[in-house]
């Protein structure tokens, strides 16, 4: 008599992520709770650096270069193979299309070689989502309806998401014209701090007095609630121009007036995001979201951070902060996106899946 096999325990589904959209190259491997196996980053800050931004040709071959060895490593972290994944979701956009290519390409051989899915993810719709990943363990559940305030070098937006079996996100407004990471960046860059400038003017402004230079906050005559920081931009340049914290051969810079230019200035780009939060939450509290997520890569500042909070408290909603891990561009909230995207039935043909340098919060 043969003995009884006994039926094989029932293996978690795997989804792969590929994130190259910027100046990040990010593979992850996620199970279908969001539970995160790997998440690696190799960042191209260093080669960006020397020209005080992102250049796109550099980028996209900074990713032909690294992709394929970062997803080796991420697949052998997370301990299975090419073999083991049941689902490929990648970035297709907005961002860089010389970038994105690279990350399209490689997803469309991985899903078509093993006869996969690929989910096309649009890169802000990860940064929606990201809020709720946790660096051990699953996912934290999404509730029915949230709202999501997406901070970064390219973007600053608010969106009112709803979840479950029909998934949808809504543009509440927009920055008209420079997003607020990239006004961090600008400013830093004229003040002669590195390349990204947020996390510099953040370390400045710490003992800084806020209160010691008022930039005011842009309003349009429509009332609009979208965002403006070109304004500030001009208006804090042309400041520090005039207090002498311009740097200078043979001058150093006012070391307590740089420090209370950076936490003005810090603190003038959170007025803007939290004037605009207040006057979008639904005034029927029946109907209100019942959470906040702050993402992005500016979601890493921790004066912003705070004052989110603070607000939370006083509104009475639950504020979801990502860990800074997930506030930069990362594979690992690409592969959640994916997951919702699965649930709610979607299924992609990795011959129909493009690049877009442009893409609408939805498609």
């Amino acid at each position: 008599m043969q003995p009884r096999t006994q039926n094989p325990e029932p293996r978690t589904p795997l989804v792969l992520g590929i994130e190259t959209s910027c100046d990040e190259t990010s593979v992850a491997v996620l199970e279908a709770d969001g539970t995160v196996r790997s998440n690696l980053i190799a960042s191209q800050i260093a080669r960006h650096q020397p020209f005080g931004g992102v250049v796109p040709e550099i980028a996209s071959r900074e990713h032909l270069e690294h992709l394929m060895p970062v997803l080796e490593k991420a697949l052998g972290d997370a301990g299975i193979g090419l073999e083991d994944i049941d689902a490929v979701a990648v970035t297709a956009g907005p961002g860089l299309i010389g970038a994105l290519l690279v990350g399209v390409a490689a997803a469309q051989g991985i899903a078509w070689g093993r006869g996969l899915p690929l989910v096309p993810v649009n890169h802000l719709e990860g940064h929606i989502y990201s809020p709720w990943l946790r660096r051990d363990g699953a996912a934290l559940d999404l509730p029915e309806r949230f709202f999501s305030m997406v901070v970064s070098g390219g973007h600053s937006s608010i969106y009112d998401v709803r979840s479950g079996e029909q998934p949808s996100v809504t543009a509440l407004n927009r920055t008209r014209d420079d997003a607020a990471g990239e006004v961090f960046d600008k400013v830093a860059k004229f003040l002669g701090l590195p390349y990204p400038g947020g996390p510099h003017i953040e370390r400045i402004a710490r003992g800084g007095d806020a209160n010691a230079f008022r930039f005011g906050i842009a309003q349009f005559k429509q009332d609009s609630p979208d965002f403006s920081f070109s304004g500030l931009k001009a208006t804090a340049i042309r400041t520090a121009k005039e207090h002498g914290l311009e740097p200078s051969e043979g001058r150093p810079q006012p070391e307590a007036r740089l420090r209370d230019f950076c936490a003005s200035f810090q603190q003038a780009i959170s007025d803007q995001l939290i004037d605009r939060l207040v006057r979008l939450w639904p005034v029927d509290a029946g109907d209100a979201p019942s959470e906040l997520g702050l993402a992005g890569g500016v979601a890493a500042n921790g004066h912003l951070r705070e004052r989110i909070e603070n607000w939370g408290a006083e509104a009475g909603v639950t504020v979801r902060l990502p860990e800074k891990v997930f506030c930069t561009d990362n594979a690992a909230m690409i592969a959640f996106s994916g997951i919702q995207r699965m649930r709610a039935g979607f299924r992609g043909d990795p011959l129909r899946v493009q690049a877009r340098s442009r893409m609408a919060v939805g498609q």
